[in-house]
Protein backbone atom coordinates (compact mmCIF):
# COMPACT_ATOMS: atom_id res chain seq x y z
CA UNK A 1 0.00 0.00 0.00
CA UNK A 2 1.40 3.43 -0.94
CA UNK A 3 1.83 6.34 1.43
CA UNK A 4 -1.29 8.10 0.09
CA UNK A 5 -3.46 5.09 0.94
CA UNK A 6 -2.03 4.82 4.46
CA UNK A 7 -2.59 8.54 5.06
CA UNK A 8 -6.23 8.25 3.92
CA UNK A 9 -6.87 5.39 6.38
CA UNK A 10 -5.32 7.35 9.25
CA UNK A 11 -7.48 10.40 8.46
CA UNK A 12 -10.62 8.25 8.39
CA UNK A 13 -9.78 6.70 11.77
CA UNK A 14 -9.16 10.11 13.33
CA UNK A 15 -12.48 11.44 11.97
CA UNK A 16 -14.34 8.41 13.34
CA UNK A 17 -12.85 8.96 16.83
CA UNK A 18 -13.69 12.69 16.79
CA UNK A 19 -17.22 11.95 15.63
CA UNK A 20 -17.75 9.42 18.41
CA UNK A 21 -16.80 11.82 21.17
CA UNK A 22 -18.59 14.77 19.63
CA UNK A 23 -21.87 13.09 18.74
CA UNK A 24 -21.83 9.63 20.29
CA UNK A 25 -24.02 8.49 23.17
CA UNK A 26 -22.46 9.09 26.61
CA UNK A 27 -23.65 7.73 29.93
CA UNK A 28 -25.46 10.41 31.91
CA UNK A 29 -24.17 11.28 35.38
CA UNK A 30 -27.27 13.27 36.33
CA UNK A 31 -30.97 12.54 36.52
CA UNK A 32 -33.28 14.98 34.80
CA UNK A 33 -36.18 15.93 37.02
CA UNK A 34 -38.96 17.76 35.21
CA UNK A 35 -41.38 17.81 38.13
CA UNK A 36 -39.28 19.95 40.45
CA UNK A 37 -39.41 17.25 43.13
CA UNK A 38 -36.05 15.87 44.35
CA UNK A 39 -35.34 12.29 43.36
CA UNK A 40 -35.98 9.69 46.08
CA UNK A 41 -32.87 7.85 47.23
CA UNK A 42 -32.42 4.41 45.70
CA UNK A 43 -32.69 2.61 49.05
CA UNK A 44 -36.07 4.11 49.94
CA UNK A 45 -38.99 1.75 49.28
CA UNK A 46 -40.80 2.30 46.00
CA UNK A 47 -43.71 4.69 46.10
CA UNK A 48 -42.41 6.76 49.01
CA UNK A 49 -42.69 10.30 47.71
CA UNK A 50 -43.75 13.70 48.96
CA UNK A 51 -46.90 13.71 46.85
CA UNK A 52 -48.17 10.28 47.91
CA UNK A 53 -47.49 10.81 51.62
CA UNK A 54 -48.44 14.43 52.28
CA UNK A 55 -48.53 15.06 56.05
CA UNK A 56 -51.78 15.86 57.77
CA UNK A 57 -51.99 18.94 60.00
CA UNK A 58 -51.58 19.01 63.75
CA UNK A 59 -55.36 19.35 64.08
CA UNK A 60 -55.56 15.56 63.70
CA UNK A 61 -53.39 14.90 66.76
CA UNK A 62 -54.51 12.38 69.39
CA UNK A 63 -54.93 14.51 72.51
CA UNK A 64 -55.19 11.50 74.83
CA UNK A 65 -51.78 10.26 73.67
CA UNK A 66 -50.34 13.74 73.90
CA UNK A 67 -51.50 14.00 77.51
CA UNK A 68 -49.64 10.83 78.45
CA UNK A 69 -46.49 11.92 76.66
CA UNK A 70 -46.37 15.19 78.58
CA UNK A 71 -45.33 13.36 81.77
CA UNK A 72 -42.94 10.79 80.31
CA UNK A 73 -39.13 10.62 80.35
CA UNK A 74 -37.07 11.67 77.33
CA UNK A 75 -33.42 11.72 76.33
CA UNK A 76 -31.90 15.19 76.17
CA UNK A 77 -28.19 14.64 75.48
CA UNK A 78 -26.04 12.41 73.29
CA UNK A 79 -24.93 10.35 76.30
CA UNK A 80 -28.53 9.23 76.85
CA UNK A 81 -29.23 11.34 79.96
CA UNK A 82 -32.96 11.56 80.62
CA UNK A 83 -35.34 13.98 82.25
CA UNK A 84 -38.96 13.53 83.25
CA UNK A 85 -41.37 16.01 81.76
CA UNK A 86 -43.91 17.92 83.82
CA UNK A 87 -46.77 19.23 81.70
CA UNK A 88 -44.61 18.64 78.64
CA UNK A 89 -41.57 20.59 79.84
CA UNK A 90 -38.33 20.12 81.77
CA UNK A 91 -35.05 21.89 82.48
CA UNK A 92 -31.67 20.19 82.67
CA UNK A 93 -27.94 20.80 82.94
CA UNK A 94 -25.89 19.94 79.85
CA UNK A 95 -23.62 16.96 80.57
CA UNK A 96 -20.02 17.89 81.30
CA UNK A 97 -20.74 21.59 81.74
CA UNK A 98 -22.70 24.08 83.78
CA UNK A 99 -24.77 25.17 80.78
CA UNK A 100 -28.52 25.00 81.20
CA UNK A 101 -30.97 23.47 78.77
CA UNK A 102 -34.67 22.86 78.36
CA UNK A 103 -36.91 20.39 76.59
CA UNK A 104 -40.48 20.98 75.40
CA UNK A 105 -42.89 18.41 74.00
CA UNK A 106 -44.61 19.45 70.77
CA UNK A 107 -48.36 19.68 70.21
CA UNK A 108 -48.69 16.70 67.83
CA UNK A 109 -48.99 12.99 68.64
CA UNK A 110 -50.12 10.19 66.33
CA UNK A 111 -50.42 6.42 66.99
CA UNK A 112 -49.28 3.62 64.70
CA UNK A 113 -50.09 -0.04 65.35
CA UNK A 114 -47.65 -2.57 63.88
CA UNK A 115 -48.75 -6.11 64.68
CA UNK A 116 -48.66 -6.40 68.47
CA UNK A 117 -46.54 -3.26 68.78
CA UNK A 118 -48.01 0.18 69.41
CA UNK A 119 -45.87 3.11 68.36
CA UNK A 120 -46.45 6.78 69.09
CA UNK A 121 -44.80 9.52 67.07
CA UNK A 122 -44.46 13.05 68.43
CA UNK A 123 -42.17 16.07 68.30
CA UNK A 124 -39.69 17.44 70.80
CA UNK A 125 -37.64 20.63 70.98
CA UNK A 126 -34.36 20.60 72.93
CA UNK A 127 -32.57 23.85 73.72
CA UNK A 128 -28.99 23.61 74.97
CA UNK A 129 -27.24 26.94 75.39
CA UNK A 130 -28.07 28.91 72.24
CA UNK A 131 -28.85 25.83 70.12
CA UNK A 132 -32.48 24.90 69.58
CA UNK A 133 -33.01 21.54 67.84
CA UNK A 134 -36.29 19.97 66.80
CA UNK A 135 -36.73 16.19 66.79
CA UNK A 136 -39.34 13.63 65.85
CA UNK A 137 -39.45 10.92 68.51
CA UNK A 138 -40.81 7.38 68.28
CA UNK A 139 -42.17 5.95 71.53
CA UNK A 140 -43.14 2.36 72.25
CA UNK A 141 -46.43 2.06 74.12
CA UNK A 142 -46.64 -1.27 75.97
CA UNK A 143 -49.48 -1.56 78.47
CA UNK A 144 -49.58 2.24 78.68
CA UNK A 145 -45.89 2.40 79.60
CA UNK A 146 -44.13 4.80 77.23
CA UNK A 147 -40.49 4.30 76.23
CA UNK A 148 -38.60 6.56 73.82
CA UNK A 149 -37.05 4.23 71.25
CA UNK A 150 -35.75 6.38 68.41
CA UNK A 151 -34.99 10.02 67.57
CA UNK A 152 -34.66 11.81 64.22
CA UNK A 153 -33.28 15.34 63.93
CA UNK A 154 -35.49 17.64 61.87
CA UNK A 155 -33.41 20.77 62.14
CA UNK A 156 -32.29 23.79 64.08
CA UNK A 157 -35.13 26.23 64.66
CA UNK A 158 -37.63 24.01 62.83
CA UNK A 159 -41.34 24.14 63.72
CA UNK A 160 -43.26 20.95 62.96
CA UNK A 161 -46.71 21.55 61.46
CA UNK A 162 -47.88 18.01 60.61
CA UNK A 163 -47.16 14.29 61.05
CA UNK A 164 -48.52 11.25 59.23
CA UNK A 165 -47.72 7.51 59.28
CA UNK A 166 -48.38 5.11 56.37
CA UNK A 167 -47.60 1.44 55.74
CA UNK A 168 -45.05 0.73 53.02
CA UNK A 169 -44.37 -2.98 53.47
CA UNK A 170 -46.07 -6.13 54.75
CA UNK A 171 -43.21 -6.75 57.19
CA UNK A 172 -44.20 -3.82 59.41
CA UNK A 173 -42.04 -1.06 57.92
CA UNK A 174 -43.80 2.28 57.60
CA UNK A 175 -43.03 5.85 56.67
CA UNK A 176 -43.48 8.95 58.84
CA UNK A 177 -44.10 12.13 56.86
CA UNK A 178 -43.04 15.31 58.66
CA UNK A 179 -44.05 18.77 57.50
CA UNK A 180 -42.15 21.65 59.05
CA UNK A 181 -41.10 25.25 58.62
CA UNK A 182 -37.78 26.96 59.21
CA UNK A 183 -36.04 30.17 58.19
CA UNK A 184 -35.81 28.88 54.60
CA UNK A 185 -39.51 28.07 54.20
CA UNK A 186 -41.79 25.00 54.29
CA UNK A 187 -40.41 21.47 53.88
CA UNK A 188 -41.28 17.78 54.07
CA UNK A 189 -39.09 15.05 55.53
CA UNK A 190 -39.84 11.35 55.06
CA UNK A 191 -38.59 8.95 57.74
CA UNK A 192 -38.70 5.18 57.33
CA UNK A 193 -39.41 3.13 60.47
CA UNK A 194 -37.98 -0.39 60.40
CA UNK A 195 -38.00 -2.82 63.34
CA UNK A 196 -39.36 -0.17 65.66
CA UNK A 197 -36.73 2.48 64.95
CA UNK A 198 -36.03 5.23 62.44
CA UNK A 199 -33.74 4.02 59.65
CA UNK A 200 -32.03 7.37 59.09
CA UNK A 201 -30.13 6.11 56.05
CA UNK A 202 -33.46 6.07 54.20
CA UNK A 203 -34.68 9.55 55.14
CA UNK A 204 -35.53 11.96 52.32
CA UNK A 205 -35.84 15.76 52.39
CA UNK A 206 -38.01 17.76 49.98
Amino acid sequence: MNKKGILTIVVIIVLVIIGYYAFGSKPSTTVENTTGTPEVKADVPAGVTKDTYAPVTKDSTDNALLGGLRSTSVSVTEDGSKVTLANGKADFTVSGSSAKGSVVMGDIAIPKAVGDRNDIITSLVVTAGTTRTTYVVLFDNTNNVLSDKSYAVIGSGAVITGLRADDIASDGDYVVSVSYKDAKGAHTKLLVVANGEFNLSKSVDF
